[in-house]
């Protein structure tokens, strides 16, 4: 008997490991997404996704500037926030990446790179298209922004996910080992 409580918790320990694991990766995630979002000050990330999209617009032949009023930055009198520079879903992706185990700290960082980069540029031409839409006054702010953006989003985050499985397969794996997991203890 004494035998069979031994082997039992040891039955016990192991199937609870890979709960104890998600937990500490939703809570290094947690923290990590957290941190990146409300800690620094993105007005340098603003002023220059303004700036880039500015130089996009002006390259397709419109006037527009850009205008710093404190930490405020306008691209014409459109303000140029936060939000817009897709620093949340960079965030993001930052926390479900980093604290993943077993994957090297180089692809890791190199899938980082790449997500960003990429982010960077899509929402530039996002907020370019939204900002021509209005400019060329084929649809009101109200529908080229928010509708627009939501749907330039999802469709974004998307593709953003299948480019980080494939450079860095251990994301995928690691997500659905949990999946699996609780498919075996079923």
């Amino acid at each position: 008997m004494h035998r069979n409580s031994i082997l039992n918790s040891r039955v016990t320990e192991t199937k609870n490991k890979p709960h104890l694991t998600f937990i500490l990766y939703i809570i290094a995630a947690a923290i990590i997404i957290l941190g990146l979002y409300y800690l620094p000050n993105y007005f340098f990330l603003e002023k220059a996704t303004a700036d880039s999209t500015a130089f996009l617009l002006n390259s397709l032949g419109m006037n527009i500037q850009t205008n710093v009023v404190d930490e405020n930055v306008f691209l014409s009198d459109i303000k140029i926030v936060k939000d817009c520079t897709g620093v949340q879903v960079i965030a993001v992706f930052f926390g479900m990446i980093i604290p993943i185990p077993k994957a090297r700290l180089h692809k890791k960082l190199l899938t980082l790179l790449i997500i960003s980069t990429s982010l960077y540029f899509a929402n530039v031409l996002r907020i370019a298209l939204e900002f021509s839409l209005l400019y060329l006054h084929i649809l009101p702010w109200s529908v080229a922004h928010y509708p627009l953006s939501l749907l330039f989003g999802v469709v974004g985050v998307l593709i953003l996910v299948l480019v980080s499985d494939r450079l860095l397969p251990e994301f995928g794996d690691f997500l659905f080992s949990f999946s699996h997991a609780r498919h075996e203890k079923d």
